[in-house]
């Protein structure tokens, strides 16, 4: 991952586990790399999700943990609570997001412009 994505807070990075699972995420630059190891990054998280009627019912009546307070990602509280969220890693690039008001004043500009 690009170093200057990496650590912008408004970019979501996801670290798996060996069966592509999320171990966690973390708007900071993930994981500290004490010793560098080839191959180990963080991945861009683009969040799409799919759920069961039962987890719906029960996310709402989850409390929010200290991780999903610190970081502001509601990911954060279904690990919390044990659940776990699996991950689908695509090479097909992802549309730009929306996440401040210079990329909502570029999104204005892309679609005021005629094609």
């Amino acid at each position: 991952m690009d170093p200057e994505i990496n650590s912008n807070p408004n970019v979501v990075k996801v670290v798996l586990n060996a069966r592509g699972q999320a171990l966690y995420f973390s708007r900071a630059a993930i994981p500290f790399m004490r010793h560098p190891v080839a191959n180990l990054t963080a991945l861009h998280h683009i969040g799409i999700y799919a759920y069961r009627v039962s987890f719906l019912q029960a996310f709402p009546r989850l409390p929010q943990g200290l991780l999903e307070q610190a970081e502001s990602l509601e990911q954060l509280r279904a690990l919390e609570h044990g659940f776990k969220i699996q991950v689908l890693i695509t090479d097909e690039p992802h549309a730009a997001g929306v996440d401040t008001e210079q990329d909502l004043q570029a999104a204005r500009q892309l679609y005021a412009s005629p094609i």
